[in-house]
């Protein structure tokens, strides 16, 4: 009730906004532009907030909620003032959905964002809905933002409003015969292998009929112990290990976590009586790192049959009644010595521009059971590592010219900066030296550079080869075939280099050109008649349109050849680079002594590689998962596992930040994948047309489909009588107008708009502290309180 009391006593001090520098005649067009996502600066500031962020602003203030209920549903009305456009929500939730909503008198879409709500543009509006139902519940969800509220019930006024939270209380409806009591329950254990053993009990309530307590249980097998319980419900466990629930009709997750007391090796289920069920499903989750287990039981079940959790049902599950055991069969202690590790590597690669190398930027997630160390080999350079935000320090490996990190944690999360120099065509799909469950890729070609395909790579999304389906090579074929048939063996080799190479091109006349070949084919076929005159005046028109239809094509390539970085209207930032060498300062213990010592004996343009290699000997025992120990404070029981962080390193130690990385996203980009186990042997091969070659394919299909018009037109030009060179001035003449014209820059400049965007973007400079009390007038009398206070503000804030 606390911050429903604070909303109530909320006001908005209508002063003068917050008006930043004076914005430039030239630039003033352009501020509706750079504040994209910024609208909520032109609403009042919130008292105390430093107007960074959209939550600092308060941009929808609620007017008194109008909400009249009866037997057959509940009448809304609402005025909201609105500064900037928000989404402003509404009483009501998925099971009495508001109906008939109305803004300013017109219809308005209402839809779901954690309730219902209504997008609205600034100003003030007034908004009517209705909630029909057929029993009136006993409460309704009201917006805690809602915080004035005048409700009627049955024609009366009630007053006070009861308010828990966003629920607003209506009252009981009376029923001519009142639901029966009812219970039933569901169980499902999950036994954790560990040191303890850990059971997570999840019991599932439905419940009809009157609120009232309930007692049922013991809920724990023995050889357990309780570590927590959570319920939306009141729930206790008794010392007696029965369960008291305070219940009321609907349904909740009882949720109760234990301990085992002594090494498990076998658990023998206890199921109560009524209404406890009869058989309890149990799921079992191994500890492959601690040592290789098998459970069994005599009655094994499908997860999903069994409508286990969703969270477990990749687990095995057995259903045990009362006296059944589940036992588990150790197999080995320790590790599996067949586990793999299970990582994932997510890529960004960049093409120098000159063609000769790559930087990748690498993530690799997961979990780590083995090696405990991550490294490149050659033609794979390790440039730099991190953990989140901590650096790591990069070493040499145990393979000649590989570079790696040591990795101390389960969980995997490492970022890295890559360069690849290959020496040959094929190169390593992954580059590093371990094993991936999956990889993506994302490549970035410069200007005028083509992938053309990616062999090696399940799927090449972008490049040539992929472009090309089933239909299209239909279609190429037919094409070359209507050429061989029309132009003869010259035609058909020009057709089927033009096809090969501009089949894919945007805004090429394939379908133009089909047409034109196989018009001019009929045309051989059908007798002198009308037939043929209106074939061969609706071939005529099909090459004018193919001309007109060629010229800005030609135009395109003819531009993008000279100059490759028109070709798109992708914008990208420009290229970041960061240099220096990071000096790590965390207060932690240097690396023990016996798992290898580790110096930076050189520094190469600024960013270092440490040299000094591992002995092979060294061992890398990563530091077992240990688990706090059980604690009863009060009565509340509380289980948490320690978390492990990668070793800190000595304050004396220089880390590599790596050279510059690039970042830009102009130029072409490719998305490559390999959804299965990729091993570091297993190599791809990225087939790269560089943008010299590219230019001269350019021209060369500007060429071919030249060639192939000029072929098409020729007996139309002799069939009007036309001379020569009118029909080569008109095609120039049609080209000159079809080519684009060069144009000023009409933009302002990016850094001009930025500047723009921040200037308009500042918050007050009086933020956190424009506004505060001066005086304060409490009256009091009756049930009605009246409050009058007395508020300086330097801006427009909203004041609580």
């Amino acid at each position: 009730m606390r911050s429903f009391a604070r909303l109530l006593f909320a006001l908005c001090l209508p002063f003068a906004a917050h008006a930043a520098s004076d914005v430039p005649t030239a630039l003033e067009p352009w501020r509706a532009w750079v504040m994209h996502d910024q609208e909520f600066r032109a609403c009042p500031l919130i008292s105390g907030r430093a107007g960074a962020q959209a939550g600092d602003y308060l941009c929808a203030w609620p007017g008194t909620l109008a909400l009249a209920a009866d037997a057959h549903g509940a009448s809304l009305a609402q005025r909201w003032r609105v500064d900037a456009d928000s989404w402003v929500p509404l009483p009501g939730d998925a099971a009495h959905w508001p109906q008939e909503v109305t803004v300013d008198g017109q219809p308005a879409a209402v839809v779901d964002r954690e309730g219902p709500a209504l997008r609205l543009a600034a100003g003030s509006h007034e908004i009517r809905a209705r909630i029909p139902w057929t029993d009136r519940p006993q409460a309704l969800r009201v917006p805690e933002s809602v915080g004035l509220i005048a409700l009627s019930i049955d024609g009366r006024t009630v007053a006070p409003v009861q308010r828990d939270g966003d629920e607003v209380t209506l009252g009981r409806v009376a029923v001519e015969a009142p639901e029966a009591d009812s219970l039933q329950l569901r169980v499902y254990r999950r036994l954790e292998d560990g040191v303890p053993a850990l059971l997570s009990t999840r019991i599932e309530i439905a419940v009809s009929g009157q609120a009232r307590e309930e007692v049922f249980g013991p809920a724990l097998p023995p050889g357990f112990d309780p570590l927590s319980l959570a319920s939306a419900w009141p729930a206790r466990l008794d010392a007696d290990g029965r369960l008291r629930v305070r219940v009321q009709p609907g349904s909740d997750t009882l949720v109760l976590e234990a301990r085992a007391l002594s090494p498990v090796d076998a658990v023998k289920a206890r199921v109560p009586g009524e209404p406890w069920p009869q058989q309890e499903i149990w799921s079992y989750a191994a500890a492959p790192a601690l040592r290789v287990t098998v459970a069994n039981a005599e009655l094994p079940v499908d997860p999903a049959q069994a409508q286990v959790p969703a969270e477990w049902a990749q687990l095995p599950a057995f259903a045990l009644g009362d006296g059944a055991t589940l036992a588990t069969e150790q197999r080995s202690r320790g590790q599996d010595p067949d586990a793999q590790n299970q990582l994932r590597l997510e890529r960004e690669m960049w093409l120098d521009f000159d063609g000769h190398g790559w930087f990748a930027r690498d993530r690799v997630r997961g979990r780590m059971l083995r090696d405990w160390r991550l490294d490149v080999a050659p033609p794979f350079l390790l440039e730099r590592a991190q953990a989140g935000d901590d650096p790591l320090l990069v070493t040499r490996g145990e393979q000649p010219g590989s570079t790696g990190v040591e990795w101390r944690s389960a969980e995997v999360d490492l970022g890295a900066g890559v360069r690849i120099e290959p020496t040959s065509a094929a190169w390593p799909i992954a580059g590093w030296r371990s094993n991936f469950d999956g990889i993506s890729a994302t490549v970035h070609l410069p200007d005028g550079y083509r992938l053309l395909a990616a062999p090696g790579a399940d799927f090449a999304r972008g490049s040539w080869v992929s472009a090309w389906t089933l239909y299209d090579v239909f279609v190429a074929a037919v094409l070359a075939l209507l050429a061989w048939r029309l132009l003869g063996w010259a035609g058909v080799s020009v057709a089927v280099a033009y096809v090969v190479l501009g089949y894919q091109e945007p805004g090429s006349p394939r379908w133009l050109l089909l047409a034109a070949l196989g018009l001019g084919l009929a045309l051989r076929a059908l007798p002198a008649g009308r037939l043929a005159r209106a074939f061969e005046w609706t071939r005529r028109v099909v090459l004018i349109v193919l001309a007109l239809a060629a010229l800005p094509f030609v135009a395109g390539q003819l531009r993008t050849a000279m100059h490759p970085q028109l070709e798109g209207s992708a914008t990208g930032r420009a290229t970041d680079f960061d240099f220096g060498v990071a000096r790590r300062q965390a207060m932690a213990p240097a690396p023990r002594s016996g798992e290898g010592e580790v110096a930076a004996d050189a520094m190469q343009d600024e960013a270092a590689v440490a040299t000094a290699p591992l002995p092979a000997s060294a061992p890398a025992a990563p530091p077992p998962a240990e688990l706090a120990k059980s604690q009863a404070a009060g009565g509340v029981f509380r289980h948490r596992a320690m978390s492990q962080k990668i070793e800190r390193y000595g304050e004396s130690t220089v880390l590599q930040t790596g050279a510059g990385e690039p970042g830009w996203t102009r130029g072409q980009r490719y998305e490559l994948g390999w959804s299965g186990r990729v091993v570091p042997e297993q190599t791809m091969r990225l087939l790269i047309a560089p943008s010299w070659l590219v230019r001269i394919l350019r021209v060369l299909l500007v060429g071919l489909l030249a060639w192939l018009v000029v072929r098409l037109l020729k007996p139309v030009v002799r069939a009007w009588k036309a001379p020569p060179h009118a029909a080569a001035a008109a095609f120039v003449a049609l080209f000159a107008l079809a080519a684009p014209h060069a144009r000023a820059q009409a933009f302002p400049p990016g850094d001009l708009l930025a500047g723009l965007r921040a200037r308009l973007a500042e918050a007050p400079k009086c933020a956190p502290s424009c506004a505060a009390y001066a005086n304060a007038h409490v009256v009091a009398h009756g049930d009605e309180i009246r409050v009058a206070l007395e508020a300086h503000a330097l801006e427009r804030v909203a004041l609580p």
